[in-house]
């Protein structure tokens, strides 16, 4: 058990090997209860998890995405060597190796201020165009709830990996899973016990990161 958060976030590591061990149920509310507490704009909770341990539906999700990769780069451009579409075949798909695979989607939200939402309507924003414009905190509220979720399962001595790369094939994936028509599918996260210690990660010095004023 990590009691330090310094430490923890220096613990976890994005995973891509794991073994055939299955995260428990009651694991993965844990990691959702963790993720479920992060701070989201305009309080809206804007974000809805579907959590996949089926090694059958897993492997089909993966094909999809790979397929769905193969189709996307093989058509109009030029570098579609075989290695290239191997390769990004594989990027979407690794998750496939995981026992536990989690897809995480972007609900609605709704602006706190309806004065302020009018306003950008009658410059000529439409709704998502506002959000944009006020720095993406639909997007954002999502990711903080993904870092919260990585950390819980770090702490848990699983791993795990953030991947966007298999949202090429979201319209796919989502009818596999069975997800509702307006959710909009952000990333995937596979999740097992690491099958590798994966080596030093190499920090950007902090004078180049940080200025004060």
């Amino acid at each position: 058990m990590v009691n330090d958060f310094l430490e923890l976030a220096v613990k976890r590591r994005s995973i891509r090997k794991f073994t055939d061990t299955p995260v428990p149920r009651e694991m993965v509310e844990y990691f959702i209860s963790c993720a479920a507490n992060a701070p989201s704009g305009c309080d809206s909770q804007c974000w809805h998890f579907i959590a996949v341990d089926s090694r059958e539906l897993i492997d089909k999700l993966a094909d999809a995405a790979a397929e769905a990769a193969r189709l996307f780069y093989s058509e109009g451009y030029s570098g579609a060597t075989p290695e290239f579409l191997h390769s990004r075949e594989k990027a979407v798909s690794f998750f496939r190796n995981a026992p536990l695979v989690i897809f995480v989607f972007l609900d609605g939200t709704r602006f706190y201020d309806k004065k302020a939402v009018d306003a950008f309507y009658e410059k000529g924003y439409d709704y998502r165009g506002m959000v944009d414009r006020l720095g993406y905190y639909d997007v954002l509220s999502v990711g903080a709830a993904i870092q919260n979720l990585l950390l819980a399962v770090s702490e848990k001595g699983y791993g795990a990996c953030w991947m966007n790369d298999p949202v090429i094939a979201d319209g796919v994936l989502k009818e596999l899973l069975g997800a509702k028509e307006s959710l909009q599918l952000l990333s995937v996260i596979p999740i097992g016990q690491p099958k590798y210690i994966p080596r030093e990660k190499v920090l950007k010095d902090k004078k180049s990161i940080l200025e004060f004023r």
